[in-house]
Parts: C-alpha cells; structure tokens; sequence
C-alpha cells in the first residue's frame, strides 16, 4: 500500500508509525511532540471508559510505557485517507510486551489488540496526532 502513496499520504503514515516507535523505544519527547498542541482527544480500549481530553489522554500512553517493558507492535489492513490539511487512518492494531508490577521482580504477558482510528492535522508542515479511537478486538 505504502508504493501507491502520495507524498502527502506517506507523512501521515510515517507518522502514525512514529508514535508506535516512541512508544516502544519509551521515547517521552517524541510522542508529545508526536500529537497536536492545540488540542488532542482519546477514547480508549482500557479504563478509564470514557473521553479523555488533552493532558490526560496523552498520560495515559505515557503510562502504558512505564508499565509495558520488551513492546511490540504490528499495524494491519491501514487505510488511509488526506483531506487537505486532515488525514485519518483506520487499521487494526496489535501490540504485546510483558506488564512489570511495580516493587515485584515479576510480570506477565500483555497483548493487546485493538480496531483504530487516529485522525492528524497538518501544523507547521507536519502531522499532529488531535484524536485516536481504540476498540478492543479480544486476544
């Protein structure tokens, strides 16, 4: 899919991959900068089950990479489509790594999988991350 892309299309989907690549590299100032400063929503796949709006959505990811060691991630069936200065994709996500406990030297397997939809505007010539939709799929 990625061949038959415009160039404008290509940024968006190298940004969406860029997000997934701060999450597992636990890379904080990359995925801030990764989402809109104007203003960024999120409904999540886990709790809490509810619209979390600008500072608190984007803890929540920042949260997931402190509890998550050794992520990965795999993005299936990616559409993708620019309208002007709003682009959206919708694909299927898969991510797994092990869940640390804190204070215990254990952790158990975690996988998560999960319908998307991550909405970007363009700002100062990149792509902003202003929403993103998971559902989860079960395991």
């Amino acid at each position: 899919m990625l061949s038959l892309m415009s160039p404008i299309e290509n940024e968006a989907v190298q940004t969406l991959i860029a997000v997934f690549e701060a999450v597992k590299n636990k890379d904080h100032a990359k995925l801030l900068d990764l989402h809109s400063s104007r203003g960024y929503t999120l409904f999540n796949d886990a709790p809490p089950y509810q619209l979390l709006e600008g500072e608190m959505g984007v803890r929540l990811k920042l949260s997931l990479m402190n509890q998550v060691q050794d992520i990965s991630y795999k993005i299936r069936d990616l559409h993708l489509s620019v309208y002007g200065d709003v682009a959206y994709a919708a694909y299927e996500l898969e991510m797994s790594g092990i869940l640390v406990y804190q204070y215990r030297f254990e952790g158990q397997r975690w996988i998560r999988k999960a319908r998307c939809t991550t909405v970007m505007v363009r700002e100062d010539g990149s792509w902003k991350i202003v929403h993103e939709h998971f559902s989860h799929m079960g395991v």
